[in-house]
């Protein structure tokens, strides 16, 4: 899916996957979301036909629990991240999406380094995408959480 001059992303995060594809795909850090640069977030895949995405993640010590391991509300935000993205580089270009249900299921502790997210959209229907994601600490692949999620589609105008 190309975009096309003059039509108007309406989600600045589906405009970042384009941006990122029509630069080479080389790493690209977040700038519209808030929460997405506070998680220290970055694209680093997006195969807009296959509805699939992988980011990076280096959450700052803000969200480090007394335990010393991040936040439960970090890890499933980091998650839910990559089936949103995943979700819009599946859409037509100015769609949107939002997520109405969210399963997440802690595997084991997550300590504070670096993570890759990897979301993936397995239906996408007209009004609903069904999607599912892994968190990964990215020095030894190990996955700390698991995802699923169901995201309400906004069609663009036509």
């Amino acid at each position: 899916i190309a975009h096309r001059p003059g039509m108007p992303f309406s989600n600045p995060d589906q405009a970042l996957i384009h941006r990122f594809i029509a630069d080479g795909s080389r790493p690209m850090a977040f700038d519209a979301n808030p929460m997405a640069r506070a998680l220290g977030a970055e694209l680093r895949a997006a195969d807009l036909r296959a509805g699939t995405v992988t980011l990076a993640f280096a959450p700052d010590p803000l969200f480090i629990q007394g335990t010393g391991v991040l936040q439960g509300g970090a890890v499933t935000a980091m998650l839910d991240f990559a089936m949103a993205f995943a979700t819009l580089a599946a859409l037509p270009v100015g769609g949107s999406c939002a997520t109405v249900n969210l399963n997440t299921a802690f595997l084991r502790p997550a300590p504070q380094g670096r993570y890759l997210a990897v979301g993936e959209v397995e239906r996408r229907g007209r009004q609903l995408a069904f999607t599912h994601a892994r968190l990964l600490r990215e020095d030894d692949g190990q996955t700390v959480a698991t995802a699923t999620s169901t995201l309400a589609l906004v069609q663009p105008d036509s």
